[in-house]
């Protein structure tokens, strides 16, 4: 007892500990050539069942191995299993072909094994898979095949000896069932799913098992009646056969009128329903065309409308951009203008205000350039000459001192004024010294160059001082940017005191810039209404 628990234990916790397993363990002791049949045999159907929903090809591979291994060690229901475990792998994995063989074969082993269960199943499925086919026919006749499992035998039990009546009725039935099943597959092929079609088959149907019913019925109670006369078996047998045969055909000839009769009216509402189909589709297609037409033309329309906005919002933004244009040009052009007149600080004070607040600087280096003979030269030269002569030097002065960032201020006949300081990149007179001498020397070259030719020339005295101004801008209209004071004042008598080609400058603006020239010390000179001031002459820068 004690040797047969042993060896009953682990056969019957196999499974179970399997079931706790990984697939991949399973699969690699399945592979092992030392492992048993029955054990291959258990860890095959495991893992067809394991890999079913997830992988149903490998699943039904691992229960066709299961089978064969349970055909060789004559586990039938084993066998059954793993057929019916394949046949499911291959219908998921949607091969119905080979699906329906091994559902076959299933219900085939099944049934030699005399295991109606599954056999049941095995029918179940291959109904299943007819129905979803659309085979109609093999799923009746799977279904038939049920019931007649069911029974026991074969549907509606077989005959009893050789009784002619029983034959006759069971023959009669036969053929009201395959006329049955041809009308019911007539009717379908003819309307499909139609739910009229199916409330005359349910009705015919119906009929059909009242009459079978009423026959069985009839048929028990006359074999009773002949087990308990049976001296008057052919009296009866006679009575009974004209009895049945009347009812039987009067049954069928009523069953065969209503089928006609709903064919007809069945024929009638298809051939409607078809027309008004087809009238429906005639509306619907010429209502599609028009509301097509219609759809177009509102979009050509559309097209249009945004084509002529589209031209005009270009034309609009051409003409936006042109004017744009020409008013950024002309207000760049009114800026030139305004910086040849203005610093750049006062005029962009002046465009933001429409004024400019008076400036007081410190230490501001004024210059005045005033040409020596001026009325002679110009005696001897056309007006036109003249004015050429005199805008082609103060041209080069404007060229030179805004090198230094030198402001001019203004001229005045054939006088030159400038000034630096006006702002904090050149508060040093040494700028304005430096564009002095690179005038004189501007003008010693036109002077050879114009004595050479035989005409005449230019000379300037240049006088400088630094010193407080207050600077600003006089006027509504022609603006001038001018300069007050009496470093202006001074800044003249150094020119009037100076001689021609020199650079005479105020002893102010000679110790600010005196380590970067070289100077000749005048001494005090009397200068108009100041007085005696000392001025320098600037040799030569350093």
């Amino acid at each position: 007892m004690k040797t047969f628990l042993a060896l009953l234990l682990p056969a019957l916790l196999l499974p179970a500990l399997l079931r706790g397993q990984s697939i991949a363990e399973m699969e690699a002791k399945l592979n092992r050539a030392a492992t048993p049949k029955a054990e291959r045999l258990t860890l095959s159907y495991t893992l067809a069942e394991k890999l079913l929903g997830s992988n149903p090809a490998k699943a039904a591979d691992y229960a066709h191995r299961a089978s064969l291994l349970a055909s060789e060690l004559k586990d039938n229901r084993r066998e059954v299993g793993a057929v019916m475990l394949s046949a499911e792998g291959h219908w998921r994995k949607r091969s119905t072909a080979e699906a329906n063989a091994r559902f076959n074969r299933a219900y085939s082993l099944a049934k030699n094994y005399g295991m109606n269960d599954a056999a049941l199943d095995a029918l179940g499925k291959l109904q299943d898979i007819a129905t979803k086919s659309g085979n109609y026919r093999d799923a009746y006749k799977w279904s038939q095949e049920a019931v007649t499992l069911l029974r026991g035998g074969k549907a509606g039990g077989a005959p009893a000896g050789n009784d002619p009546y029983r034959i006759r009725l069971e023959n009669q039935v036969s053929a009201l069932e395959q006329e049955n099943q041809r009308l019911r597959e007539q009717l379908a092929q003819a309307t499909g799913r139609s739910e009229v079609l199916e409330s005359s088959y349910r009705q015919t149907e119906a009929a059909l098992n009242q009459a079978r019913q009423q026959t069985e019925s009839e048929l028990g109670r006359k074999s009773e009646e002949l087990a308990q006369v049976s001296e008057q078996k052919q009296r009866a047998d006679s009575l009974v056969r004209r009895k049945e045969a009347l009812v039987l055909n009067l049954t069928k000839d009523q069953i065969a009128d209503s089928l006609m009769l709903a064919k007809r009216e069945k024929e009638l509402e298809t051939q409607k329903k078809l027309a008004a189909q087809a009238e429906l589709d005639k509306q619907t297609s010429e209502n599609i065309r028009n509301l097509t037409a219609l759809i177009a033309a509102f979009v050509l329309v559309l097209a249009v409308l945004f084509f002529i906005r589209y031209l005009a919002k270009k034309r609009t933004a051409n003409e936006l951009a042109e004017k744009n244009a020409q008013i950024e040009e002309q207000k760049t052009r009114s800026d030139k203008l305004l910086l040849n007149i203005l610093p750049p600080a006062v005029a962009e004070e002046l465009k933001a205000k429409s004024r400019v607040k008076p400036q007081y600087y410190e230490n501001a280096t004024v210059m005045f350039i005033d040409f020596k003979g001026f009325t002679t030269v110009s005696e001897r030269l056309s007006p036109e000459i003249l004015v050429e002569e005199i805008d082609y030097c103060f041209s080069n002065f404007d060229r030179i001192i805004g090198q230094y960032q030198i402001e001019k201020i203004k001229t005045i006949g054939d006088a030159y004024m400038c000034a630096s300081g006006l702002s904090d990149k050149n508060a040093s007179p040494t700028d304005m010294v430096r564009a002095a001498l690179e005038i004189q020397d501007f003008l010693l070259h036109l002077k050879a160059e114009r004595m050479s030719r035989n005409l005449p020339y230019f000379e300037a005295r240049i006088g400088i001082h630094t010193g407080p101004v207050v600077a600003g801008v006089v006027g509504t209209k022609k603006f001038a940017y001018d300069i007050w004071g009496d470093t202006v004042n001074i800044a003249a008598r150094m020119e009037q005191n100076s001689e021609p080609g020199k650079v005479n400058v105020s002893e102010t603006a000679y110790w600010l810039a005196k380590y970067d020239f070289e100077w000749q010390n005048r001494g005090k000179i009397a200068a108009k209404n100041k007085g005696m001031i000392d001025m320098y002459y600037v040799t030569a820068m350093k």
